[in-house]
Protein backbone atom coordinates (compact mmCIF):
# COMPACT_ATOMS: atom_id res chain seq x y z
CA UNK A 1 0.00 0.00 0.00
CA UNK A 2 1.44 2.97 -0.98
CA UNK A 3 1.15 5.64 1.28
CA UNK A 4 0.69 9.97 0.29
CA UNK A 5 -0.16 12.98 2.61
CA UNK A 6 -2.27 15.61 1.36
CA UNK A 7 -2.03 19.28 2.94
CA UNK A 8 -5.74 21.20 3.29
CA UNK A 9 -4.90 24.63 4.03
CA UNK A 10 -7.11 28.40 3.71
CA UNK A 11 -7.87 30.24 6.10
CA UNK A 12 -10.64 30.23 8.78
CA UNK A 13 -14.20 29.45 8.23
CA UNK A 14 -13.59 28.34 4.14
CA UNK A 15 -14.64 24.91 4.97
CA UNK A 16 -11.15 22.86 5.36
CA UNK A 17 -12.05 20.87 8.73
CA UNK A 18 -15.70 19.92 6.68
CA UNK A 19 -13.98 18.83 3.81
CA UNK A 20 -12.21 16.06 5.47
CA UNK A 21 -14.41 15.25 7.52
CA UNK A 22 -16.98 14.44 4.82
CA UNK A 23 -13.98 12.41 3.06
CA UNK A 24 -13.22 10.41 5.77
CA UNK A 25 -17.12 9.89 6.62
CA UNK A 26 -17.06 11.50 10.13
CA UNK A 27 -20.95 12.59 10.73
CA UNK A 28 -19.30 14.80 14.08
CA UNK A 29 -20.30 18.30 13.24
CA UNK A 30 -16.46 20.33 12.90
CA UNK A 31 -15.81 22.76 15.26
CA UNK A 32 -13.02 25.44 14.51
CA UNK A 33 -9.91 24.04 14.42
CA UNK A 34 -7.28 24.76 17.08
CA UNK A 35 -4.63 22.27 17.02
CA UNK A 36 -3.16 20.55 14.22
CA UNK A 37 -4.90 17.32 12.86
CA UNK A 38 -3.69 14.61 10.79
CA UNK A 39 -6.07 12.30 9.57
CA UNK A 40 -5.89 8.94 7.82
CA UNK A 41 -7.55 7.70 4.53
CA UNK A 42 -7.79 4.48 2.94
CA UNK A 43 -8.71 5.03 -0.84
CA UNK A 44 -8.06 1.59 -3.22
CA UNK A 45 -4.65 0.51 -2.29
CA UNK A 46 -3.81 4.23 -0.94
CA UNK A 47 -3.04 5.25 2.79
CA UNK A 48 -3.69 9.34 2.70
CA UNK A 49 -2.74 10.78 5.70
CA UNK A 50 -4.48 14.83 5.60
CA UNK A 51 -3.32 17.51 7.39
CA UNK A 52 -5.52 20.15 8.58
CA UNK A 53 -3.73 23.17 10.47
CA UNK A 54 -5.67 25.66 12.35
CA UNK A 55 -5.42 29.31 11.98
CA UNK A 56 -7.92 32.07 10.96
CA UNK A 57 -5.29 34.38 8.94
CA UNK A 58 -2.80 33.29 6.08
CA UNK A 59 0.07 34.28 7.86
CA UNK A 60 -1.05 32.22 11.36
CA UNK A 61 -1.58 28.91 9.07
CA UNK A 62 1.80 29.55 7.50
CA UNK A 63 3.39 29.48 10.82
CA UNK A 64 1.47 26.17 12.43
CA UNK A 65 1.71 24.19 8.85
CA UNK A 66 5.69 24.60 9.25
CA UNK A 67 5.43 24.00 12.60
CA UNK A 68 3.30 20.58 12.41
CA UNK A 69 4.98 19.59 9.09
CA UNK A 70 8.46 19.10 8.30
CA UNK A 71 8.27 17.67 5.45
CA UNK A 72 7.14 17.80 1.97
CA UNK A 73 3.68 16.52 1.42
CA UNK A 74 2.68 14.81 -2.19
CA UNK A 75 -0.89 17.24 -2.51
CA UNK A 76 -1.38 20.75 -0.98
CA UNK A 77 -5.20 21.75 -1.52
CA UNK A 78 -5.46 25.77 -1.06
CA UNK A 79 -9.13 26.09 -0.10
CA UNK A 80 -11.36 29.46 -0.10
CA UNK A 81 -14.80 30.11 -0.18
CA UNK A 82 -16.48 31.11 -2.88
CA UNK A 83 -18.27 33.84 -1.71
CA UNK A 84 -15.67 35.45 -0.09
CA UNK A 85 -12.77 37.12 -2.05
CA UNK A 86 -10.85 37.97 0.24
CA UNK A 87 -10.29 34.21 1.58
CA UNK A 88 -9.08 33.76 -2.53
CA UNK A 89 -6.41 36.98 -2.33
CA UNK A 90 -5.70 35.06 1.28
CA UNK A 91 -4.27 32.24 -0.44
CA UNK A 92 -1.71 34.26 -2.68
CA UNK A 93 -0.91 35.40 1.12
CA UNK A 94 -0.82 32.41 2.18
CA UNK A 95 1.51 30.78 -0.34
CA UNK A 96 3.92 33.62 0.07
CA UNK A 97 4.14 33.38 3.85
CA UNK A 98 5.33 29.45 3.14
CA UNK A 99 7.91 30.49 0.54
CA UNK A 100 9.16 33.64 2.93
CA UNK A 101 10.10 30.59 5.23
CA UNK A 102 12.05 29.07 2.97
CA UNK A 103 9.46 26.28 1.77
CA UNK A 104 7.88 24.96 -0.83
CA UNK A 105 6.39 22.36 0.90
CA UNK A 106 4.44 20.31 -1.62
CA UNK A 107 4.42 18.13 -5.16
CA UNK A 108 1.56 19.09 -6.62
CA UNK A 109 -0.36 22.08 -5.49
CA UNK A 110 -4.67 22.03 -6.32
CA UNK A 111 -6.85 25.04 -5.87
CA UNK A 112 -10.23 24.39 -3.75
CA UNK A 113 -12.86 26.74 -4.13
CA UNK A 114 -15.68 25.76 -1.63
CA UNK A 115 -19.03 26.44 -0.80
CA UNK A 116 -20.47 26.64 -3.97
CA UNK A 117 -24.35 25.74 -2.77
CA UNK A 118 -23.86 28.90 -0.97
CA UNK A 119 -22.30 31.33 -4.05
CA UNK A 120 -24.88 29.81 -6.45
CA UNK A 121 -28.32 30.87 -3.57
CA UNK A 122 -26.87 34.36 -3.38
CA UNK A 123 -25.83 34.55 -6.74
CA UNK A 124 -21.85 35.18 -5.68
CA UNK A 125 -19.12 33.36 -7.37
CA UNK A 126 -15.66 34.23 -7.19
CA UNK A 127 -13.45 32.31 -9.41
CA UNK A 128 -10.09 31.64 -9.10
CA UNK A 129 -8.10 31.28 -12.00
CA UNK A 130 -5.96 33.59 -11.79
CA UNK A 131 -4.70 33.29 -7.81
CA UNK A 132 -4.77 29.52 -9.33
CA UNK A 133 -1.95 30.62 -11.63
CA UNK A 134 -0.08 32.50 -9.40
CA UNK A 135 0.23 29.53 -6.59
CA UNK A 136 1.10 27.29 -9.29
CA UNK A 137 -1.98 25.08 -9.24
CA UNK A 138 -2.17 22.41 -11.54
CA UNK A 139 -6.52 22.80 -11.59
CA UNK A 140 -9.08 24.89 -9.74
CA UNK A 141 -12.27 22.59 -8.39
CA UNK A 142 -15.52 24.00 -7.26
CA UNK A 143 -17.33 22.14 -4.44
CA UNK A 144 -19.70 22.17 -1.84
CA UNK A 145 -17.67 20.04 0.64
CA UNK A 146 -21.06 20.05 2.89
CA UNK A 147 -23.43 19.48 0.52
CA UNK A 148 -21.57 17.23 -2.52
CA UNK A 149 -21.80 13.80 -3.01
CA UNK A 150 -18.16 12.21 -2.16
CA UNK A 151 -17.21 11.39 -5.38
CA UNK A 152 -17.05 15.16 -6.19
CA UNK A 153 -15.19 15.36 -2.68
CA UNK A 154 -12.54 12.73 -3.97
CA UNK A 155 -11.51 14.59 -7.09
CA UNK A 156 -9.01 16.87 -5.76
CA UNK A 157 -7.31 13.50 -4.79
CA UNK A 158 -7.99 11.05 -7.18
CA UNK A 159 -6.79 13.20 -10.38
CA UNK A 160 -3.69 14.51 -8.05
CA UNK A 161 -2.13 11.78 -6.29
Amino acid sequence: MRRYSVAVLGVGGVGKTTYVFRLLGLSLKPRATLRPGIYRLYLGDKEIDFIDVPGQVATEVARNFSRAWSFYVDLMIYMYDLTDQSSLYAIAELHSALLDRGIKPYRKVVLVGNKRDLAEELGLFVEGDEIAVAVGASKVYYMSALKDNIEILYRPIGENI
